[in-house]
């Protein structure tokens, strides 16, 4: 479902673009149209989590369900761009709630393990619904333009899925308010007690991830125009090699985390983004362009499932909803936010001057992040390293390794 929300109708934005041409700043609002949800998700998915810490997750899933489908197809019949954007934004509502809520989920009904081969699966089927869909969507796309917003139908699926086969999870309570219960923890107390710099160092790398990957999305259909290839379809299947290939490196992440750290899984999954991101600065036609994406989808295949493991092992179960919500906000924060950051310096620079910049910061990024987990591996050698508080440095719930 988060995967959908933007993937499906981005081999279609060219078309859009040419069917509102009247409309004043057209280009940046077609792209938008992808990113809107993402706005509304930053805001809105913190207030979820604490809707679901309080009164539960599965009929707060159920009814962002119906609605992601009914606003999720609403570009279909709208025939004003800013009314279109207006529906993506209850489809942000949507998707914030069911991306919290599964997370969430997640957490309760998996430890250890086995919640990290969860993710791992997980994001398994997130990238391959990005190859299903986005490549779905630009098949419709030759269509119509408006065809790929009927996608969005197929979340009444998951809708009878999910009251077949889901239960409410016997949760803790959530902290309670009240001083004079000495026997129940405030919600003061559990809050300080979480390891913040280690939930903030995921929510920043999420963010960045997600800022540097959409890149891919939102510019990449107006990249292959700009070498001659004006195909919605071929378009769509480059996209989806990003995501269809993730799975790859998806496959391996639970192996490789066991085998290292969070902070070295993120440099890896960065320094194959870099590479993405420069073959497809140096690309002249379509081939070498979805080779780019490919390699781009590799580092992403790792990179996610890293943050969600890692923030479900740093969460506090009677708020876990909300850490849930924070972790989307700061994804889909980035979703909306690269799009700002990407138009202006291709605009100044041109396309391929966006991905070759791209990549010198991912790579600047991945060097960054293997020197601290250098140094602290020299540490510990070194036999100078203290015993910290789980979640006290960048480098919280390592492998003993």
């Amino acid at each position: 479902m988060t995967v959908m929300a933007s993937a499906t109708i981005a081999p279609m934005l060219p078309r859009m673009a040419d069917a509102f041409h009247d409309t004043p700043d057209v280009e940046f609002l077609s792209k938008l149209v992808l990113t809107m949800p993402a706005l509304v998700i930053t805001l809105w998915a913190p207030f979820a989590g604490a809707v679901i810490d309080r009164f539960g997750r599965t009929r707060f899933l159920r009814a962002n369900l119906l609605l992601y489908a009914l606003a999720g197809a609403s570009g279909f019949v709208l025939s004003d761009l800013h009314h279109i954007l207006i529906g993506r934004a209850f489809l942000g509502l949507a998707v914030a709630a069911v991306m919290t809520c599964v997370q969430a989920l997640a957490g309760d009904y998996f430890a250890g393990p086995v919640r990290t081969r969860y993710v791992s699966i997980q994001s398994m089927f997130m990238s391959g619904g990005g190859l299903i869909f986005v490549t779905l969507g630009g098949l419709l796309a030759e269509v119509s333009w408006r065809a790929p917003f009927l996608v969005y139908l197929l979340a009444l699926v998951s809708l009878v899925l999910v009251v077949i086969y889901l239960d409410e999870p016997v949760r803790a309570p959530p902290p309670r308010r009240d001083p004079a219960d000495a026997g129940a923890a405030t919600a003061a107390s559990v809050w300080r007690s979480l390891p913040w710099s280690g939930i903030a160092t995921v929510y920043s790398m999420q963010f960045f991830a997600m800022t540097m990957y959409y890149v891919v999305s939102t510019q990449l259909p107006f990249y292959l125009r700009e070498i001659g290839v004006h195909s919605s379809l071929m378009a769509g299947l480059a996209i989806a090699c990003a995501s269809g290939v993730s799975m790859l490196s998806t496959l391996r992440f639970a192996r490789l985390l066991r085998a290292t750290s969070h902070v070295t899984v993120y440099a890896m999954g960065f320094c194959l983004m870099a590479a993405g991101f420069l073959f497809i600065s140096l690309a002249s036609g379509a081939p070498s362009v979805m080779l780019g994406a490919s390699v781009t989808g590799l580092g992403m295949g790792l990179v996610f499932p890293n943050g969600s493991t890692w923030m479900l092992s740093l969460a506090d179960p009677r708020v876990r909803g909300r850490l849930a919500g924070g972790l989307a906000a700061a994804i889909f924060l980035g979703q909306f936010t690269s799009p700002i950051i990407a138009e202006p310096f291709a605009a100044r620079f041109g396309l391929s001057h966006l991905y070759f910049g791209g990549g010198v910061v991912l790579f600047a990024v991945a060097a960054g992040l293997a020197f601290l987990r250098l140094r602290q591996v020299r540490r510990q050698v070194a036999g100078n390293s203290t015993a910290e508080p789980a979640g006290a440095s960048i480098v919280v719930e390592e492998s003993p390794r």
